[in-house]
């Protein structure tokens, strides 16, 4: 399967199977405490976040303090998108908040994101981003 894509339904790489370990996946969701969040596909009815592109899709792993968003680009080419978080749902005020790209060994680099920031995509590929109180 494809790593990025993978990680809208909570799936990554196997082990030994491709040129990448999913080791550092691995580390991430256990910084973040995965096994204890709500995760919030996508095609639910009750997501909280989506995009500006149909093509690039958006999952969520909410927890009481911290979100962890999945990007993932199933388009033929490279995108840029803005996030649509509905705020309401989360039960949090949108100001002082950051998304955080963590970086991901073999997956992607750090980076820091605004809310209402552009986020460029590249086809077959996606994001983890850390949705994080600044102040």
């Amino acid at each position: 399967g494809n790593r990025y894509l993978g990680m809208l339904y909570g799936a990554t790489a196997r082990h030994s199977w491709s040129e990448y370990s999913p080791g550092p996946i691995w580390k991430l969701w256990k910084s973040f405490g995965i096994k204890d969040a709500k995760m919030i596909g996508y095609w639910s009815d009750d997501r909280i976040v989506e995009t500006t592109h149909p093509n690039v899709k958006a999952t969520a792993y909410v927890k009481d303090d911290k979100v962890l968003i999945s990007l993932g680009n199933f388009d033929t080419g490279n995108v840029k998108v803005k996030l649509m978080i509905d705020w309401d749902k989360l039960g949090v005020d949108p100001s002082g908040y950051t998304l955080v790209a963590p970086e991901v060994a073999n997956f992607q680099p750090a980076g820091r994101f605004s809310p209402g920031d552009e986020i460029p995509v590249k086809t077959k590929e996606g994001w983890l981003l850390m949705l994080e109180k600044t102040n």
